[in-house]
C-alpha cells in the first residue's frame, strides 16, 4: 500500500488539569501534528470573546503545535441559536482552527424534531465558510448523527459543502456490538473528516453497556481493525486521541502509550504521521 500522511493530534479535554500551552507543549514534545482546542476552562471560555481565542492560539502556536480542531459545544448546553453559531465560528477563525467540532442534538422543547438542529448546523457552515473551516458533527448516541440511516437524513437536510463528520465509535454499545465497528468504521468514513481516538472498558455489569476509560491498544474495542477498515474506505484526514484510559498513571504516560501504539498500527497500515 502506498504511503500517504495521517496528521495524529490529542485532544486537550483530556488534560484539563494544566494550562493550554502546557497540553500543546506536551503534544509537540511527542511530535504530534496539534491539538484539539476544547470550549473549557481553562483551555478556551468561549465568554472570554475572540481576542481570547487568537490569543490562544498564538500560544499553542508559541509552543511548538498547531491546532487541528476547535471542539465547541455549538448544540447542546442551550448554545442553540444562529447567534451561538456565529460566535463559535469566529472563535475558530480566531484560533486559526481549519475544523470546528459541533452537536447535532434535540431539543429540550421538540425532541423528536430534527429541523431546528439543520437550521442550526447550516447556520455555523454558512459562519465558517468564508474563513475556509469545515464543520465536523461529533457523533453521539441519542443525536441524530448517531446511526448511519439518520446521519445520511441529516446530511442531505444541511445541504452544505463544508459539513462533515466527526466519526467515533458510539458510547455505551452493549459489548455485543465491539466485533461489528470496524465494519461501521468503514461504512461511515466517506462522510468523515475528523476522527476521534477513545477506547472503551468492560462494565461489572456483564449485561450493561461499555464504559468509557480502555487504553487504545488493551480496550475493548479492537483498534487494529478499525483503522484498518476506515482508512482503506478512503478516510485521510486528522485523528485525535479524545480520551486516555482510566487508570493511575500520569497524563504524559497513557497519552505515550496511546501515540505509540497508533504510530505502530498506522504503519502496519502503511500510512504516516
Amino acid at each position: 500500500m502506498a504511503t500517504s500522511h495521517i496528521p495524529l493530534g490529542f485532544c486537550s479535554i483530556s488534560a484539563l488539569d494544566r494550562p493550554l500551552a502546557q497540553v500543546a507543549e506536551l503534544a509537540a514534545s511527542l511530535g504530534l501534528a496539534g491539538i484539539e482546542v476544547t470550549a473549557r476552562k481553562p483551555h478556551l471560555d468561549p465568554e472570554a470573546g475572540v481576542e481570547a481565542a487568537r490569543e490562544a492560539g498564538r500560544a499553542v502556536r508559541a509552543a511548538g503545535s498547531e491546532i487541528l480542531a476547535y471542539g465547541s459545544y455549538l448544540g447542546r448546553f442551550r448554545l442553540t441559536t444562529v447567534a451561538h453559531a456565529a460566535r463559535e465560528a469566529a472563535l475558530a477563525a480566531a484560533l486559526g482552527a481549519p475544523l470546528i467540532r459541533v452537536w447535532a442534538e434535540p431539543i429540550e422543547d421538540a425532541p423528536g424534531e430534527m429541523g431546528p438542529a439543520v437550521v442550526l448546523m447550516q447556520a455555523v457552515c454558512d459562519a465558517a465558510r468564508a474563513d475556509g473551516i469545515t464543520v465536523v458533527i461529533e457523533r453521539h448516541l441519542g443525536s441524530f448523527a448517531d446511526t448511519p440511516e439518520r446521519i445520511a437524513t441529516l446530511f442531505g437536510a444541511i445541504d452544505r459543502p463544508n459539513v462533515a463528520l466527526n466519526y467515533q465509535v458510539l458510547d455505551f454499545l452493549p459489548p455485543s456490538a465491539a466485533p461489528a465497528q470496524p465494519e461501521d468504521a468503514a461504512h461511515l468514513a466517506g462522510r468523515a473528516r475528523y476522527f476521534h481516538l477513545k477506547n472503551y472498558q468492560r462494565n461489572d455489569d456483564a449485561d450493561g453497556p461499555l464504559l468509557p476509560g480502555g487504553s487504545l491498544e488493551d480496550g475493548v474495542l479492537d483498534y487494529a481493525a478499525i483503522l484498518r477498515a476506515a482508512l482503506g474506505a478512503g478516510y485521510a484526514g486528522p485523528m485525535t486521541i479524545e480520551f486516555l484510559a482510566a487508570d493511575a498513571r500520569p497524563v504524559e504516560e497513557k497519552l505515550a502509550a496511546d501515540v505509540a501504539y497508533v504510530r505502530g498500527l498506522l504503519a502496519e497500515i502503511g500510512r504516516r504521521t
